[in-house]
């Protein structure tokens, strides 16, 4: 079978982790997996993306709904393109990037193709978890549009593809660690409005804790009571932090009594006692 030429590096496998890991957390809070949204296009019909076509361009150009000059290349192209879409067994996320980034190299169509690419990605995303389903990754993408020109130049084929990749997943986290932090933060004012009415979410949980604390541990308390089984690497990543940087603090909290360990290290959880 057809393979498109690319690498996937080291970052981009550990940002393929990563999102897999905030995707999870993004599932936990809907209460049950949401069923694959009914869309107008099956992101892995030929056809049904020279349809959607249309909806980047003028409805009067002679290019809609067909290849650029009826390329009989583009055609070719197009067609092991789809084929090694349906057929690769590549994690999601990766080949969902990569067909985004072959659409805008192949260039099929006249008008469009970057837009139509990363549409076509959302809807892959999408079919794949259907939770991703209205994430604006269009919007984080085209606020970057400087860094996404950037590495479309990219001279050597292999690296532009690498760091193409890796782009558009450090978007995609960007969008998904976004998407959790609304969701703990209506949890938090849930919860806290449960208990008191009058104060805010983050009132009632600085509150609730009788010790006062740093900055660094009120983060890290309000991320453990959001997600007791959150990694330390995780929260490094998240807090900006080193990961012993974050084991101090954490010790500092078990010492205070304002957290505690549930269960092993490798299988526990955390517990914030409020």
């Amino acid at each position: 079978m057809f393979k498109p030429t690319y690498q996937v590096s080291a970052e981009a496998i550990a940002l393929v982790a990563e999102i897999s890991e905030q995707i999870g957390i993004l599932e936990t809070f809907t209460g049950q997996i949401p069923e694959s949204p009914k869309e107008a296009f099956d992101p892995f019909l030929e056809d049904d993306l020279m349809r959607a076509q249309e909806k980047f361009v003028d409805g009067l150009s002679e290019s809609v709904g067909r290849y650029s000059g009826n390329d009989q290349r583009v055609r070719l192209h197009m067609a092991i393109l789809f084929d090694w879409l349906k057929n690769s067994d590549e994690h999601m996320l990766i080949r969902s990037c990569i067909f985004h980034y072959k659409l805008i190299a192949i260039h099929p169509f006249s008008e469009g193709n970057e837009r139509l690419g990363l549409y076509w990605q959302t809807l892959l995303l999408a079919r794949w978890r259907p939770i991703l389903a209205g994430l604006p990754l269009e919007t984080v993408v085209v606020e970057r549009q400087q860094e996404y020109r950037r590495v479309l130049a990219y001279l050597d084929e292999s690296a532009k593809t690498t760091h193409f990749i890796e782009f558009i997943l450090r978007c995609l986290l960007d969008v998904i660690l976004q998407e959790v932090k609304n969701k703990v933060e209506n949890k938090v004012k849930n919860k806290s409005r449960g208990k008191v009415q009058d104060n805010t979410a983050e009132n009632a949980l600085d509150e609730a804790i009788e010790t006062p604390l740093s900055k660094s541990e009120q983060r890290i308390v309000k991320l453990l009571a959001a997600e007791p089984r959150i990694t330390i690497g995780t929260l490094a990543h998240r807090l900006q932090l080193s990961e012993a940087g974050i084991n101090k603090v954490l010790a500092a909290l078990r010492k205070k009594g304002v957290i505690e360990r549930v269960g092993a290290n490798k299988n526990g959880s955390w517990k914030v006692n409020l």
